[in-house]
Formats: C-alpha cells, structure tokens, sequence
C-alpha cells in the first residue's frame, strides 16, 4: 500500500483536557491521558491537477493521453483518496475534494470503457456508469450517482457544483484545465456559472424573444435552483442583463463523448432527450423519449 502521507497536511495534533466542573482547563483526572484531536485541514490535489492540465484540450478531454501518459498518476491519486476521511476536511476543502473525486473517477471510468469499447458514452448500457460501484473514499465503495446526489448536493446546498460535476458527455458543463481547489472555489464556481450559462452550445438566451433555452440540467435539478418558476431569476444573477422575467424552455442533452476531437471525429452521437442519469431522484431514472 502506497504511503498517503506525502498528500496529506496535517495542520496539528491538539491536546485537549476535558474540563472538570469548576471549569479550570487544567485539571485532569490523574493518570488519564489527554485526548488527542487530529484535525485535517488540506489534501493535496497536484497530481490530479497535473494531469488535467496535459489532457484537458479546448474543453475535451484527451483520454488516449490519459491511458498512455497518466494512467499510474491518476491511479496513485485514486489509491491515496480512497482510504481518506472526508470529514476530517473544512467544508470547502470537502467540497473541492469531492468534486475532484468525482471527475477523477470519470475520468477513470472512460478509459477503462473505451479500451473495451470505443464507441462507449456515458449513455451506454443504460447509464450504467452511473450505478457502478466506482468511486472509492473513506474505506467504501459507492457510486456515482451516490456520490453526487447523496453526499454532495446535500453536504453542500450548492446550485453551482453542477457546472463542476463532468459525466464525460458533450452538454456536461467542459471539464477546467486545473483540478478544483479551496483557495479559490468561490470564484472558480461563479466563474464557471458565467462561462456555462452564456455558452450557446449548452445555454440559449433569445433576448428579442424573451426566451430562455438551457441545458437540462436546470430542469432536472431545478430544486437545487430555486424551483423550476424561478429559474429565470437564477440565470439573471449571472448574465449581463434582465433575463428574470423570460421565459424558460430546455435544450436536447448531447450524451456523445466529450473526447477531444480527431481527424476522425469524436464518434457517433448519442442524444437524449428527457430524463437521465441525473435526474432529481439520484440519477436513476428512466424516463426517456428517444434512445441511442
């Protein structure tokens, strides 16, 4: 087993007495030791960064590369979270954490896909990769699907990790060049709401027509945006312009593979129209109108 400790910072190993009745922080029974409290308070992201600034290429993802240059990298950095304690961690860098876990975890779940398969997507076999027992952490197994709407979305009460979370299809929000990082994920998180929102492939806004066509995404979570009839309002905190009072329609979801492209292409594409993996009821839902 790889030593974790080169990943890990511990800020201190705190001594601290139990108070007695009279309230003095020095009195302790005799003979008992002090507890020790071991507070966490970072895990180190570099090599997960590392690799996505190799293979992370206007916003697709180099899997080939992954496989050939960075596989025993990722692997390393998957081994070193998955006996890790995520609770040790201050709610930011749990949330950083966690969504570094899941891309990662993706991002593994491809290459092993496509080396079997190379017209996989994250569609194939009815969402399967979504339900598969991948993602390793705190000495358990769970899935995706577990991970994101179990763990994260309620920990986090937070909209804007589903333009962090990447499921490798075309309409996911793009995967940054740079893993996510507690320092700055305020910003990064707003930043990512901005660039998604007013990105015509995945987001519409028809101001003549006073119209708003997003991603899926808002209408499968519309919960964790306010509710569906506010929307509008949401989108209008982070474009420039009044769009609160527009009307809200949804755009077709591209499951295709969000692999970088090549003189070949990228595969055939697989759309879903409806519902999908990640639908309110923690992605297991099969409600579809079409098929791939």
């Amino acid at each position: 087993m790889r030593s974790s400790l080169p990943f890990l910072v511990l800020a201190s190993l705190v001594a601290c007495g139990a108070s007695p009745a009279s309230g003095s922080p020095n009195q302790e029974e005799e003979g008992a030791p002090a507890p020790v409290v071991r507070r966490m308070v970072a895990f180190d992201h570099a090599p997960f960064d590392a690799i996505l600034r190799a293979v992370v290429r206007d916003e697709r993802v180099d899997y080939a590369a992954v496989r050939k240059n960075h596989l025993s990298a990722l692997d390393a950095y998957l081994d070193r979270i998955a006996p890790f304690d995520r609770a040790l961690l201050p709610p930011r860098d749990r949330l950083a954490f966690d969504l570094n876990l899941y891309n990662a975890t993706m991002i593994r779940a491809v290459v092993d896909r496509l080396e079997a398969d190379p017209g996989w997507t994250p569609a194939s076999d009815d969402f399967a990769v979504f339900r598969e027992p991948l993602v390793r952490v705190g000495g358990r197994t769970i899935t995706l699907n577990a991970l994101e709407n179990d763990v994260i979305r309620p920990e986090s009460d937070e909209p804007r990790v589903h333009v962090a979370l990447v499921c490798a299809a075309a309409s996911c929000p793009p995967l940054l060049p740079r893993a996510y990082l507690p320092g700055d994920l305020e910003e990064t998180l707003d930043a990512n709401m901005r660039r998604f929102l007013t990105d015509g492939k995945r987001n519409r806004i028809d101001r003549d027509a006073k119209r708003l066509a997003l991603s899926r995404i808002f209408e499968w979570y519309a919960d964790d945006f306010g509710g569906r009839a506010r929307l509008a309002e949401f989108v209008d905190r982070y474009v420039d312009g009044d769009v609160g009072d527009f009307e809200v329609t949804f755009l077709e979801y591209d499951w295709s593979l969000n692999a970088v492209r090549t003189a070949g292409g990228v595969g055939a594409s697989c759309r879903r129209d409806g519902w999908s993996r990640r639908s309110a009821s923690a992605g297991e839902s099969s409600r579809r109108r079409s098929s791939c």
